[in-house]
């Protein structure tokens, strides 16, 4: 594995920009979702199996945040709660190299550190998909 910095090389996707505006875009629907005063949605895959699906408790997990219980955050779906976290620095790592037109961080990944890795986030889902259904999330 190799990191670098570098300008965004032309025709590269500015991943940068898309995660910024995907976070935003989520935080708008969200927010007018809230002041709508709509139900949170139900999820299709527990009304339908009855079991919970890897992303079951998310929805609560960032709730649980908002209103300040981390705690019970990552007892909803660890998984959330670890996501959430790294996109809160990954968002204002975005916004200053966006602002400040800085070079990007850039990771170059050989062949078997990209199965290991695709290997780890396929056993990370499963764990927390397992701790969702031992909890009856």
């Amino acid at each position: 594995m190799r990191a670098s910095f570098r300008p965004l090389a032309p025709g590269e996707t500015d991943v940068e920009l898309l995660t910024l505006a995907t976070s935003a875009g989520c935080a708008v629907t969200a927010g007018s979702w809230a002041l709508a005063g709509l139900p949170l949605p139900r999820c299709a895959f527990h009304s339908i199996t009855g079991c919970p699906c890897p992303t079951c408790g998310a929805t609560r997990c960032l709730l649980a945040l908002v209103h300040g219980h981390p705690l019970a955050a990552l007892a909803w779906n660890p998984m959330a709660f670890a996501a959430i976290a790294i996109l809160i620095p990954l968002n204002i790592y975005s916004a200053l190299v966006l602002a400040g037109r800085l070079p990007r961080a850039r990771l170059s990944l050989g062949p078997a550190e990209g199965r290991f890795l695709r290997l780890a986030s396929f056993l990370l889902l499963a764990a927390n998909w397992a701790y969702e259904v031992h909890h009856g999330v």
